[in-house]
């Protein structure tokens, strides 16, 4: 069999190339076989990445044991949690297309057959598969697993008897009421998150990870299999064999990552309440490989669809019950009759031939299609005069008092500003706090206002107020948010003219998010400046990032 390496690998003309790689400890034989690449995120920093190193190995002898020449290339992997409410945070959405670009790079110019992509968090996950996606060749991928939830049964606040990550920036709010000590505040913060692996909650961490699963790109069952789990290391074994059965087959990812695949991402991520962030994601990677998909398709796919997974922070069960259920096959089980069942996965078989093998172990943490967890579903595209290009929300994740929700307009013009406003009690029930220039030019990067939203909940606020931003939230948010407004404020969106006092009503059921009796063409005529300053890699990324309802992409073609 001919493969694309051997463009670079025969004759005398490129007895260089040869010479190179046996530099590298290769022997002439090994470069007849397919050469594999494992794009390994790895690093010391991310809890969720650390696992990586080990599993690359178990990839590598994965590979060799199918017949294929395994070489490693590193990417970054920034961590969302570190990064979170400072400066830090602008850098974490644009380094998705960062490590899109590393791929892209690492196998075009080395004409690689296939690749592992191997990573775990929120951006790391979609950068990889845009970045494959641009290049359209067999490839697989593999996560490093969540951590392990912590135990705590007396004073839950979700409920049940374990907690999650999310749980420490809650307990802010709370501490800051007087509902807990100091020491059981120390006491959450040691004991949130006992092991290694991607955060243990539905962020977008898990949630790309559970849906590269829906897509079919990853291999069944392994996206929740705890980072510390020996079956994760089988996994990863298993992903290497698999990459080169993909080449030998010529089953590229394009194949896989379909119109069809998006949309049954869409419809899992509805179903089991996953990230905001996902609507970013799938649209980016739709984008890379010149798929059209809009943020009208979400509506439209996830119509029907309602919420079948009890996971915090819409129910008390954590990724470790999902998990233990029979995770995102289970699930998909659940709701096959909705899916495109015909669509290829990276098994070689379709995902109705490996649903076959699939089992609820619970239907206490994966409800039946007939008895959903709530009748909402996880994800809600909201219009009107504040985002006539479309918002964000989730709706599994609202309390029901917070469905329909007006009040008074409260107005930061940055997170940091919010944070100190909601720190210093300036937020009281009944408003809307109105966070702007947070969105991917204005922030610029988009960050998240998840440390706002979770203040506000420990406060109590979580259903007495809303919060409304052109910025992002995390999977792990709850309470009353809608985000992504677009236009965003550096676009000169109406989210730029809104004033303290406006009446805002926001109406999670019915799409809606509107001023009431504000004429946003008469304020537009004394035009809003945002007087954002940044350099570097912010300044390039401002420049060329397009709208949060086209995915905030930095386009890499002609006559989109």
């Amino acid at each position: 069999m001919s493969y694309r390496s051997h463009e670079i690998l025969q004759g005398p003309g490129y007895a260089n190339v040869r010479a190179l790689y046996k530099a590298d400890g290769y022997a002439e034989e090994e470069l007849k076989r397919p050469i594999i690449g494992i794009a390994n995120a790895y690093n010391s920093i991310c809890p969720g990445h650390i696992v990586l190193r080990q599993m690359a190995e178990r990839i590598r002898e994965g590979i060799q044991a199918a017949g294929g020449m395994p070489i490693e290339f590193g990417t970054i992997g920034a961590c969302d949690g570190i990064a979170m409410g400072h400066e830090g945070m602008r850098y974490i959405l644009p380094a998705r297309e960062m490590i899109a670009n590393d791929v892209e790079a690492m196998v075009q110019a080395h004409r690689l057959d296939g690749i592992v992509l191997l990573g775990s968090c929120d951006k790391i996950i979609p950068g990889m598969l845009i970045g494959a996606m641009r290049v359209n060749l067999p490839a697989i991928f593999i996560n490093g697993g969540p951590s392990l939830p912590g135990h705590m049964a007396d004073g839950n606040p979700y409920g049940g008897e374990w907690i999650d990550h999310s749980c420490i920036q809650q307990s802010e709010g709370a501490l800051q009421a007087e509902k807990i000590t100091e020491k059981e505040f120390k006491w959450i913060e040691d004991n949130a998150m006992p092991t290694v692996g991607s955060c243990a909650m539905l962020g977008t961490a898990n949630t790309m990870g559970c849906l590269a699963e829906a897509m079919g790109i990853m291999l069944p069952g392994s996206a929740t299999i705890p980072a510390v789990y020996s079956k994760r290391m089988a996994a990863a074994y298993n992903s290497g064999k698999a990459i080169v059965d993909l080449v030998h087959k010529n089953i590229r990812i394009q194949d896989i990552i379909t119109k069809r695949a998006l949309a049954n991402a869409i419809m899992v991520n509805s179903a089991m309440g996953g990230s905001t962030n996902a609507v970013l994601h799938l649209l980016a990677i739709a984008h890379s490989g010149k798929i059209n998909l809009t943020i009208d398709d979400f509506e439209t796919i996830s119509s029907g669809i309602q919420h079948l997974v009890a996971m915090i922070p819409a129910g008390k069960y954590t990724l470790f019950d999902f998990f233990e259920a029979g995770g995102v096959q289970a699930l998909m089980k659940e709701m096959e009759e909705k899916l495109y069942v015909d669509a290829l996965t990276c098994t070689g078989d379709t995902l109705y031939e490996n649903l076959m093998h699939a089992e609820n172990r619970s239907r206490e943490v994966i409800h039946a299609i007939q008895n959903p967890v709530h009748k909402r579903a996880g994800i809600k595209i909201l219009y009107g005069n504040i985002a006539p290009d479309g918002a964000v929300t989730k709706p599994s994740a609202i309390p029901e008092e917070a469905v329909h929700f007006c009040g008074k307009a409260k107005i930061y013009e940055s997170e940091e500003s919010a944070l100190t406003g909601i720190r210093n009690g300036e937020v009281q029930g009944g408003e809307v706090v109105v966070i702007r220039n947070e969105g991917p030019k204005g922030g610029p990067g988009m960050p998240e206002m998840y440390k706002a939203m979770k203040l506000l909940v420990g406060l109590g606020l979580g259903s007495k107020v809303c919060l409304i931003t052109d910025g992002r939230f995390s999977g792990s948010n709850n309470g009353c948010f809608v985000g992504h407004i677009c236009p965003e404020a550096a676009d000169d969106g109406a989210i730029a003219y809104l004033q303290d006092g406006d009446m805002i009503s926001v109406d999670v059921e019915n799409g809606k998010i509107d001023a009431i009796d504000v004429d946003f063409e008469e304020r537009r005529k004394k035009k809003y400046i945002c007087h954002q300053k940044v350099e570097g890699y912010l300044y390039q990324y401002a420049k060329n990032v397009t709208s949060a309802s086209k995915g905030a992409v930095i386009p890499t073609y002609e006559n989109e």
